[in-house]
């Protein structure tokens, strides 16, 4: 995984994002976890002691899994640097407020994602990576 590409992808994305950013957030940091690290996350913080790919914390902490992206890629007709760029930018709408808790949220939350993955690809110098 190229982790530069991925941090000008999330640069180049602020500024596409629908909703601003709060601005109590002083910085926004992306972490990338093993699958127990953030199977234990899940469980301590969610209640949910299962596998999943990304967590927001609102202080502005984004935790994503790349095995669960490498496992889910070719399913969702993304590369694997696709998969985990899509995680962190589900996370930074997270972050501008929106929520999947219900349906009508999840649907709402997945055409911005999809909207702001495609912007994001779309750029000529972050291009598609495969």
């Amino acid at each position: 995984m190229r982790v530069r590409l991925l941090q000008q992808q999330l640069e180049a994305s602020l500024p596409l994002l629908p909703r601003a950013l709060p601005a109590h957030l002083a910085a926004i940091d992306i972490v990338l976890v093993d699958r127990a690290t953030m199977t234990r996350v899940h469980g301590d913080f969610l209640g949910d002691a299962t596998e999943t790919d990304v967590i927001t914390f609102p202080y502005g902490e984004i935790l994503v899994c790349p095995a669960v992206a490498r496992d889910q890629a070719a399913a969702h007709g993304n590369t694997v640097e696709q998969e985990i760029l899509l995680y962190a930018l589900h996370g930074l709408l997270h972050l501008a407020g929106y929520d999947d808790t219900t349906p009508p949220k999840a649907r709402r939350m997945m055409k911005a994602q999809d909207l702001l993955l495609t912007k994001v690809l779309a750029k000529p110098h972050l291009g598609r990576t495969n």
